[in-house]
């Protein structure tokens, strides 16, 4: 007589938590480094938009003969317009210009190096941190972009009459240009 034996059909439970424990192993490793990738995304967007509008502002204030200011604080900055008929500062009323506050978590500190007083928060206040004259010279600083659940930073400097650069900062305070060099750095 000929005994037909019945083929396993589908998987075994063993295979199947197996299965469910790498795939969870994987799915955590990933979960990580994206967010950690996300925070270092958001501080470059943040620092870069930054850079971009004090360089708008710069332009403005040569092309309209016009003095601008920059008030920062922990969580935003704002920029001001100087009248110079009543001596005040006042808010601009530009779309561009208007306050504007960064996302949770986000905050900005000026490098303790300078004469700016570290982390003031002014905002009632109408004087600005950094002043912009209408020949485009404006004070120098230095200027920290972080957020709290990470450990990378990005750095704001002008010297006051050049391009605000903007680059990023690893822990042993090494400045790179560009993320390329700092994955680079990383490898060796």
């Amino acid at each position: 007589m000929i005994v037909y034996r019945k083929s396993q059909e589908g998987f075994t439970l063993l295979e199947l938590l197996v299965t469910l424990v790498i795939v969870g192993i994987l799915i955590t490793f990933v979960a990580v480094s994206f967010t950690t990738n996300s925070y270092k995304h958001e501080i470059r967007a943040e620092a870069n938009r930054l850079a971009q509008r004090i360089e708008l502002v710069r332009r403005v204030a040569t092309t309209h003969n016009e003095t601008w200011g920059v008030s920062i604080s922990s969580n935003g900055y704002r920029f001001l317009k100087f009248d110079p008929s009543d001596e005040d500062w006042l808010e601009s009323e530009e779309r561009l210009f208007q306050n504007y506050d960064l996302p949770v978590h986000m905050f900005l500190e000026f490098d303790g190096n300078l004469d700016i007083p570290a982390l003031i928060d002014k905002y009632n206040e109408q004087e600005p941190e950094m002043v912009i004259v209408p020949g485009g010279e404006m004070t120098p600083f230095v200027l920290n972009c972080k957020h709290e659940h990470s450990d990378q930073t990005r750095i704001l400097e002008s010297d006051g009459l050049n391009k605000v650069e903007v680059f990023a900062m690893n822990d042993d305070r090494n400045p790179y240009s560009d993320d390329e060099d700092e994955d680079d750095e990383e490898d060796e």
